[in-house]
């Protein structure tokens, strides 16, 4: 327990490292190794103290003690030949950067050579919004911190690497079984008014998406060496006034399971099951499901606008605890519930080899076609991006 407390294209200036399993579904299980599964976990949790937080955009939201410690949690898959393998790492922090992949490469290429490249490794951050900021090399990025902080970037690298070595040392012959379901009552739409305005609302049920998929990893004993989940939901439990660094839900789901399975007496990161509950298409999905009010006057923000008197500071996401820590852990703990849920249940076996895919899209050059009715035009439109443009009033955040 706590104390206090988805042609689409996605838009990033560039599209990083796609990494995937090729697998067939199969009936039964089977006993024999279908793969080579390390896991492995570090501490990444960076200067406590006197430095802006990345997230909120709030240069006054300064760190200033700990709340729950960050985590590099890394996961090696090859096939039984060991001659094809890929990384997947999630990291307690907003997200992860071209900063850190090229550092992190650079350190693993000085230790094992071509084995692990940009190609084959993917770093995926759950998105906290409590975690020590300037770590990006983009301007945007790093204007509230005052500039590049480079404690904050060294040790998310280098905890990155140490969780990724361990992963490859503890590699050993296992299974990977797939598991997944529908977990209501943790996450919410934050722009319902804009969700309304989708063309094709109709084709789902809910306005957020609900699904929670689970790879359930195991070795050829049938015993536990790791999970990883994708669920939908934003880290931001805690609000923007908080000072403390912290994992948000989905670091407080992770140490809960990682609790369940390795034991109570296990020291946070020390244990050898690693729980990866990484981050899914979060968009507008907020997990403050009571909505969001003005800090105030305690009313409900604009449903249009998200704001309070024309501005935007004062309207914030709630609930669903009495403060953001209790909210942290009932929205962390409904992620760990249904993942152990899922963990235990999970029968779909993937067998197949290991494969995986990576390219780089230019955003600022990407031309798209589309039919024009989705913008109010009766013909076909052919849609460019370009370089962009902040404005005046982006700086004055109206």
């Amino acid at each position: 327990h706590m104390n206090h407390r988805h042609v689409i294209v996605k838009r990033r200036m560039f599209l990083g490292a796609a990494v995937c399993i090729l697998l067939l579904p199969l009936v039964t299980c089977s006993n024999s190794a279908n793969y080579l599964i390390g896991a492995g976990i570090y501490d990444i949790t960076g200067p406590a103290a006197e430095v802006n937080m990345m997230g909120y955009a709030m240069m006054d939201q300064i760190s200033n003690g700990i709340h729950l410690r960050l985590f590099s949690r890394a996961f090696v898959i090859a096939d039984t030949h060991n001659k094809s393998r890929f990384v997947f790492v999630s990291i307690d922090a907003c997200m992860g950067t071209q900063s850190i992949k090229l550092q992190v490469l650079k350190k693993l290429e000085g230790i094992y050579g071509s084995l692990y490249t940009a190609e084959n490794v993917v770093i995926s951050g759950i998105h906290t919004h409590s975690g020590p900021g300037g770590y990006l090399q983009y301007l945007l990025f790093d204007i509230t911190s005052l500039g590049f902080v480079r404690e904050s970037l060294d040790v998310i690298v280098d905890g990155i690497v140490e969780s990724i070595q361990m992963a490859h040392d503890r590699l050993q012959p296992g299974n990977i079984f797939f598991s997944n379901g529908t977990l209501l009552n943790a996450n919410i739409n934050r722009s319902p008014s804009a969700y309304e305005a989708n063309p094709d609302k109709h084709h789902y049920e809910y306005n957020v998406d609900k699904q929670f998929v689970l790879l359930k990893l195991v070795n050829d004993q049938g015993h536990g060496i790791g999970m990883i989940n994708w669920f939908a939901v934003h880290c931001t439990s805690m609000n923007n006034t908080n000072g403390l660094v912290s994992s948000d839900n989905k670091g407080y789901a992770s140490l809960l399971m990682e609790q369940h399975m390795n034991g109570l007496g296990t020291i946070p990161g020390q244990g050898q099951f690693v729980a990866a509950f990484a981050q899914s298409n979060l968009g507008d999905v907020s997990p403050n499901t009571r909505g969001a009010f003005c800090a105030d006057t305690g009313k409900p923000c604009d449903y249009n606008h998200s704001t309070c008197h024309g501005r935007s500071e004062l309207c914030r996401g709630i609930g669903p605890g009495k403060d953001m820590f209790e909210s942290t852990e009932i929205i962390g703990r409904k992620q760990f519930e249904k993942a152990l849920e899922l963990f235990d249940s999970a029968n779909i076996p993937l067998v197949g080899p290991v494969d995986f895919r990576q390219a780089y899209v230019d955003m600022t050059n990407f031309s798209l076609e589309v039919d024009g009715e989705t913008v109010s035009l009766h013909l076909t439109v052919l849609l460019q991006s370009c370089t962009c443009n902040f404005a005046i009033s982006f700086s004055m955040r109206s």
